[in-house]
């Protein structure tokens, strides 16, 4: 399968801390595919699998277009996991914040000649970029699960990758 065919874009969230992991990939598929929106996470603690599922939200909370490509890149995120454990009790967990200065911006097609990316790009319609972010201040992770309410600071990686 064509990577354009699968997902129009896709976020990709990995937070750590002393405690707690979580891991969050949200993709859109093209307007060929109904330009649906599919999001896979789960929260681990302790080595512990607290909730994996598909009920999870990331979103751009402030977005600027990146001169050179037109996409809207993401400025600050936030990211939200909802379901319940193996047990039964409800999880909710939410990181928000901005994503500060940008590592890298990552040119998928860098090495293949101008002439054959601007023909891929106007035929196909494919411009893809990754975007890279890893907030040098540490975000907060605020996580409920049953009635006990945690909030646990961490270290966040994010990339934001635009195809079509």
């Amino acid at each position: 399968m064509k990577p354009h065919h699968a997902a129009a874009k896709w976020t990709f969230a990995d937070f750590q801390s002393e405690n707690y992991s979580a891991i969050m990939m949200e993709y859109t598929t093209p307007p060929s595919y109904g330009s649906t929106v599919v999001n896979v996470g789960g929260v681990v603690k302790d080595g512990e699998i607290i909730y994996a599922g598909a009920t999870n939200t990331a979103e751009h909370m402030e977005v600027e277009e990146d001169p050179e490509t037109q996409w809207l890149a993401p400025r600050a995120l936030k990211l939200t996991w909802k379901g319940k454990t193996n047990g039964g009790d409800d999880v909710n967990a939410e990181l928000a914040g901005s994503l500060g200065e940008r590592l890298d911006k990552v040119d998928i097609m860098a090495k293949v000649p101008g002439f054959v990316k601007t023909l891929v790009g106007g035929v196909v319609g494919t411009k893809p970029y990754i975007f890279q972010y890893s907030p040098q201040q540490n975000l907060q992770l605020k996580i409920k699960v049953g009635d006990e309410e945690k909030v646990e600071e961490g270290m966040l990686f994010s990339e934001a990758t635009f195809i079509s």
